[in-house]
């Protein structure tokens, strides 16, 4: 699975984006969403609609929502469209997404971002940000390996 620069005259619904991010504190992570609304005539990424697990203020932790492309944009440094085989049409990989909006059950080992983009689009949740930091190998790379394989597990079987 690879990525390719976002190019906003191809942007589509169904798609899934992928962010590279810097936190306040300098950690890097990665964000996934998949768009949802691509309006005909579209004039900037205020107009189209992404979904992905976003931080909710009034409920205090992430949900699954739908939010705009630019409020999507502003946690990385911009997108690239995820090239993964896609087991649905756009407009299932959509249906699957918007299935999911308000889901709070986010935790960064089994149940983040990547999980839910890669369950919309492949069928399986599984997140490349948890297996590749989870083989560094030091010690806390270990733990967090064993414990993102038991969670991978986990979550593919409650997706």
């Amino acid at each position: 699975m690879g990525t390719k620069k976002l190019n906003m005259a191809s942007i589509e619904a169904g798609m899934w984006l992928h962010m590279d991010c810097v936190n306040p504190i300098g950690l890097k992570f990665e964000h996934d969403g998949i768009v949802s609304a691509v309006p005909e005539g579209y004039s900037s990424a205020a107009d189209i609609k992404v979904i992905h697990y976003a931080w909710s203020e009034p409920h205090g932790k992430r949900l699954i929502s739908e939010t705009t492309l630019a409020e999507f944009l502003v946690v990385g440094s911009f997108a690239r469209v995820v090239n993964a085989r896609c087991r649905f049409s756009p407009l299932e990989v959509v249906k699957r997404a918007r299935s999911q909006l308000g889901r709070a059950d986010y935790n960064v080992l089994g149940r983040n971002c990547q999980h839910f983009g890669s369950w919309c689009y492949e069928g399986a949740a599984f997140s490349r940000e948890v297996f590749k930091y989870g083989v560094i190998g030091t010690s806390f790379g270990l733990v967090v390996s064993i414990v993102g394989i038991i969670a991978i597990g986990m979550a593919r079987a409650s997706w």
